[in-house]
């Protein structure tokens, strides 16, 4: 992934940020909308609509909304029966109670520093625990 600096919605929100977050977001997956994600589970057998949309009420499941839709990045998801990575339930639950959803979105996609500037999406694969203790470094300093 490219890195790219995706400012907070509240900062001023235009097409050229939502771009940049596709952009971003494209080398681990892309980004889709909640409707057509829940149309990739049934295809997949997987999680109907409403297990899908519980999980992004829970903050189980990453989404963001863009003009009044609700954008998921699938990185997040097991592409075969797009059921949930359980390597992030644990980053979740560091990071949901001191990010809101498009600061959230924006931590995956944007170089850190506690993983010498990879990003943390692309990291999964390769180093999960490593991309939990960053969302933990994260969290305590987000707190203080």
């Amino acid at each position: 992934m490219q890195n790219v600096s995706i400012p907070h919605p509240q900062q001023g929100r235009a097409d050229h940020q939502f771009v940049a977050m596709l952009d971003v977001y494209r080398d681990s997956g892309g980004l889709a909308r909640e409707r057509e994600v829940v149309a990739l589970s049934r295809l997949c057998c997987g999680p109907d609509a409403d297990t899908i949309a519980g999980w992004l009420a829970d903050r189980e499941l990453m989404g963001f909304n863009w003009q009044s839709k609700t954008w998921l990045p699938l990185f997040q998801f097991n592409r075969l029966d797009m059921t949930r990575r359980p390597e992030l339930s644990q980053v979740f639950a560091e990071l949901t109670p001191v990010y809101d959803p498009w600061e959230l979105a924006s931590w995956f996609a944007q170089a850190n520093p506690w993983l010498a500037q990879r990003i943390p999406a692309d990291m999964l694969d390769t180093d999960p625990s490593a991309v939990l203790q960053a969302a933990r470094a994260d969290r305590f300093i987000a707190n203080n």
